[in-house]
């Protein structure tokens, strides 16, 4: 009896028959097959070998060429657990020569499918993902058409290669065919229009089950799959029902191997988390998860996986003391690893954590790629009262020169990009004695990435590259390399979530600072040039400056979704609306720079020296105090006054010249929390609200233009005044006693063509209502909460709370060809508390509903004040239509004033919440 060990998780199976003729022999052959397995199993790869080469011999003398055929194909297994290819692909191709002679019985069609998935392992594990993808296709094809039972574990290995290949949509479906759990979901985006708790009460009727072996990979496989595009909550759902029937299946094994992914998953929900005490109870949820990989496990793979993604927290936590005793246990490991698919990007990961664990930890860096190191020779420095000792520049650049050569060796030219491009970022933050070293493997690794077609990592080189030249002072060819990362990183939007996740990577490490850096050159070039006499050169800096800080914005949105769902549409402002400025203030460590674009005028620059801290702390003040309807006005004038001196003073004399009457801001950082009506000019005493009309935008680029004049006078209005007592989706929300009069008033100026209240307002109605008729306006007067954090960006339905990308499903059902929304209302609506980036929430849900313009609070307003906001509002918006003069944004504007104006309200409290989000006409 010959087994197969396709991998720790597939079932062993038995080979085939065993002819009569060789009875007899059985039982050596049998002992010789045992005793190799074993041998695998132990991990004790050279003698397998050994003992496979034995039983092979022992088939071949009894003219056994089935078994023989078996034999070859653990014998190739083996070679690959040993880094040692060439064998492994000579016994392979042996292996399936004698397969393919045989006869086509069913028995041997199986051993062949099994056969063809090893081989698909051996081409994953050399880098050949689309390769070994063909492969298990064939196999799974094979299996379909002796037994379909038997395709499950083929189909989770296609599922793998389409992740290396960034297939997530074709990966998803394939899982959820194995896996099936009863639930209406097609594709990954499905599952995460379903409530946690609906996916709960599913997966916990699985868990009742009998387990399997591929129901328990299947799961996890979903799990990690969910975890990589951005979905953990629901990650660790299917995670940890896959534990449950592996450890009623009692196989330490897969318990391990999904204890790692519960605790990558814990580390990514950690890094999400804006609550203190849940954060904290995800990283050691994290580390608990680790430590019992390392206590199950046989597999010095799986044990290494876990300890490094170990170290990776704990450099996350700054616990240095911890980070330097797992590294030097590592360290001796993970040099001496065979060549590998997965040994290489070990090695790859590792020497990322050395590097930031040998500059962070000595406090010569925070890595954020502005402060490149200017020496290396502290190979012991103090965390701490205890000293520890960091990696040196030689053990990492050793580590990394191996993970080249393997990488080489496989032919894996990904992985030696990588690598080579690794390497010259050591020696850039090495100092500037290293710079033409860093230079020069930098190059290396792009003309990898470049010829192989692998723009994930060319915009991380190009950039590079441009740090380099910058350290260098050549601006010029810095800006030329920044530029191509940018491009690069324009061309893959919609794939950033394919890049590696054996690599680590994090938008805000390694997209953010891109944008912003390129932005910083162009703008410092462009003042550089106007100093010199040539502002006319330097324009072409200012437009990519504008260009990329609107790139940035769209990438974070696509980064908030994890899915290219935002398009751009580049626009230019004289063709919107003659009449409207636009302004991008750009915050920067050591200033603010504010880049104002005109109608038919080059942009301009205006640069303020402004220490961050006092810039952060003016912003949170300003905040603290619009929150608060208590709080005295007059105590916050000076702030007010002051980021008025900051944004719009320097500006005055232009706005004047031009005569515009709106201002759309593209705001960055903290600006975004707080509204910009409440600016107030110190020598005329007035907000900005009183002189401008005013708009927000992500950027210009997602603009579809159409003045609320042209717009049909007819919405959807739905609301919810009570709350449901002990109903969780509810819990923590106040009753709004005042949604009855301000959907009345939008009754009485004729624009309800439909009202939902309460027990109406459920998502299946809207829903329903919005497929039946095309609805211009769009009102909701419910609680609905903006968040950094896609899953917690919600608002209220009477059924349940409905996240951004539901609510993107709900109200873009439309019929092919209809008009989208016109104006979106959300009355009721607030940032989570303690999140500095919900206002991406805001733009989130404005780009989701597919709305042409998006009005909303930054926080919770007494539902009085704005009943009487939104009557006026519609007034004006009636107004508009009949006289075809004014905006959204001025509409808007006149509403804020009823309020300014009325004694009750007049605090900013209540009239400078409101905030018009994309278009403003």
């Amino acid at each position: 009896m010959l087994l197969f060990f396709l991998s720790a998780t597939v079932t062993p199976v038995i080979a085939s028959n065993l002819s009569n003729s060789v009875i007899q022999a059985q039982q050596t052959t049998t002992q010789l097959t045992n005793n190799a397995a074993k041998l695998y199993q132990s991990e004790r790869y050279q003698e397998a070998v050994d003992a496979w080469k034995q039983a092979i011999s022992a088939f071949v003398a009894q003219k056994d060429s089935l078994n023989q055929a078996m034999a070859l194909s653990n014998l190739s297994l083996a070679h690959q657990k040993l880094g040692q290819w060439e064998l492994a692909k000579k016994a392979i191709a042996n292996s399936l020569a004698l397969l393919k002679n045989q006869s086509q019985s069913k028995e041997e069609q199986k051993n062949l499918a099994q056969t063809l998935d090893i081989h698909g392992n051996l081409q994953r594990e050399m880098g050949q993902a689309t390769d070994a993808l063909s492969t298990w296709q064939a196999a799974t094809k094979i299996y379909e058409q002796i037994e379909s039972s038997l395709a499950a574990q083929s189909k989770i290995n296609q599922a793998q290669a389409m992740q290396d290949l960034g297939l997530y949509s074709r990966a998803c479906k394939t899982l959820l065919e194995v896996v099936n759990v009863n639930i209406k979901a097609d594709n990954c985006q499905d599952i995460s229009l379903i409530s946690s708790e609906e996916l709960t009460n599913k997966l916990q009727a699985v868990a009742t089950k009998t387990p399997t072996l591929t129901q328990i990979v299947g799961l996890r496989s979903l799990g990690e799959l969910l975890r990589s595009i951005a979905q953990p909550e629901r990650s660790l759902i299917f995670l940890e029902t896959s534990l449950e029937l592996a450890q009623k299946l009692n196989s330490s094994a897969e318990v391990a191997a999904t204890h790692l992914s519960i605790g990558n998953t814990a580390q990514t929900l950690s890094e999400t988390e804006r609550v203190r005490r849940k954060r904290e109870s995800n990283q050691e949820k994290a580390l608990t998860a680790y430590d019992e990989v390392i206590r199950l496990t046989s597999s010095s793979t799986l044990r290494q996986q876990a300890q490094l993604n170990q170290l990776t927290l704990l450099l996350k936590l700054q616990d240095f003391d911890r980070a330097a005793q797992l590294w030097r246990s590592l360290f001796p490991q993970l040099t001496t690893l065979t060549p590998s698919h997965t040994g290489v990007y070990q090695q790859l990961n590792f020497a990322q954590s050395l590097i930031k664990l040998a500059f962070v930890g000595a406090g010569l860096s925070d890595m954020s790629g502005n402060k490149p190191i200017i020496q290396l020779n502290l190979p012991i420095q103090k965390s701490g009262n205890a000293k520890i000792q960091l990696p040196t520049f030689e053990q990492i650049e050793q580590l990394l020169i191996q993970a080249t050569a393997q990488a080489t060796t496989l032919g894996d030219k990904r992985a030696q990009a990588y690598a080579l491009g690794y390497r010259g970022e050591l020696h850039e933050l090495a100092g500037k004695q290293n710079l033409s070293l860093a230079e020069q493997y930098t190059r290396q690794a792009l003309s990898i990435a470049t010829n192989f077609e692998t723009p994930d990592i060319a915009y991380q080189m190009f950039w590079q590259l441009g740090r380099i030249h910058r350290a260098n002072g050549n601006i010029p060819e810095a800006i030329a390399a920044y530029t191509k990362a940018y491009d690069a990183l324009q061309s893959i939007r919609s794939d950033l979530v394919a890049i590696n996740p054996e690599v680590q990577f994090s938008f805000r490490e390694s997209v953010e600072p891109v944008y912003r850096q390129l932005v910083e050159l162009d703008l410092e070039y462009a003042s550089s040039l106007e100093k010199t006499g040539k502002p006319k050169d330097g324009t072409k800096y200012l437009t990519q400056a504008r260009n990329a800080i609107e790139s940035l914005q769209l990438a974070e949105l696509n980064n908030f979704f994890r899915e290219a769902c935002v398009e751009a549409n580049p626009q230019q402002i004289d063709r919107i609306d003659p009449k409207a400025a636009v302004i991008y203030p750009i915050i920067f460590p050591d200033r603010l720079e504010v880049l104002l674009s005109l109608p038919n005028r080059d942009p301009s620059l205006h640069t303020q020296k402004i220490p961050p801290a006092q810039l952060a702390n003016t912003i949170e003040s300003v905040q603290q105090s619009l929150i608060e309807p208590q709080s005295v006005v007059q105590e916050f004038l000076p702030q007010y006054q002051q980021l008025y001196d900051w944004l719009i003073q320097p500006l005055e004399t232009e706005l004047a010249k031009s005569q515009v009457k709106t201002l759309v801001f593209v705001l960055d950082g903290d600006l975004r929390n707080i509204p910009m009506a409440i600016l107030r000019d110190r020598r005329s005493n007035k907000y900005l609200i009183e002189k401008y009309a005013l708009g927000l935008t992500p950027g210009l680029q997602l603009l579809d233009p159409k003045p609320i004049a042209d717009v049909e006078p007819k919405a959807l209005a739905a609301g919810i005044s009570k709350i449901r007592p002990n109903f969780a989706p509810h819990q923590g929300f106040e009753p709004l006693n005042n949604v009855q009069v301000e959907l009345a008033q939008i009754q009485k100026l004729g624009l309800a063509a439909q009202e939902f209240l309460n027990e109406q307002f459920t998502s299946n109605q809207i829903k329903q209502a919005i497929s039946d008729f095309r609805f211009p306006i769009v009102h909701l007067a419910t609680h609905a909460q903006f968040s950094s954090v896609a899953d917690d960006t919600f608002i209220l339905a009477w059924d349940h709370r409905i996240n951004v990308k539901q609510l993107g499903n709900l109200l873009q059902d439309n019929p092919i060809g209809r008009e989208p929304i016109e104006l979106l209302v959300l009355s009721a609506c607030e940032t989570a508390s303690g999140d500095k980036r919900a206002t991406l929430g805001l733009a989130g849900v404005a780009v989701r509903a597919g709305a042409r313009s998006t009005l909303a609070t930054l926080w919770a307003v007494q539902d009085e004040s704005t009943a009487k906001f939104m009557g006026e509002f519609y007034r004006q918006i009636e107004q508009t239509r009949k006289t075809k003069i004014g905006s959204r944004a001025e509409a808007m504007r006149q509403a804020q004033l009823s309020l300014l104006q009325d004694k009750r309200y007049s605090h900013p409290h209540f009239w400078s919440p409101f905030v018009l989000v994309g278009n403003w006409q």
